[in-house]
């Protein structure tokens, strides 16, 4: 027999659930539209380029990008890392010969 907190706690688990596959929803309805508005967009851009060289006209000049200079600051001196030491090599014991 079920009691009647887990009975409750299985209908508000059901109701969040919902809510959040509604919101889910939501938002894939929301990217497919944004994702479609782009698509439009790149296919006027296409047509745009396709009936310009149907026609004949020289493709217009990229515009140049405009230079950002930087301040000019003096590059950091390259720090070498130490050396590293050969590992030391260990004392071995002579083994005693017995007679």
């Amino acid at each position: 027999m079920t009691t009647s907190y887990k009975l409750e706690a299985i209908k508000e688990l059901r109701a969040q659930k919902k809510l959040d596959r509604e919101a889910e929803a939501e938002a894939l309805a929301e990217a497919r539209k944004t994702a479609e508005v782009a698509h439009q967009a790149n296919l006027a851009r296409i047509a745009a380029k396709q009936a310009r060289v149907a026609s004949g006209e020289p493709a217009p000049e990229p515009e140049p990008e405009p230079e950002v200079k930087a301040e000019e600051e003096a590059p950091e001196p390259k720090v070498e890392a130490p050396k590293k030491k050969a590992p030391a090599k260990k004392k071995t014991a002579k083994a005693k010969k017995s007679k």
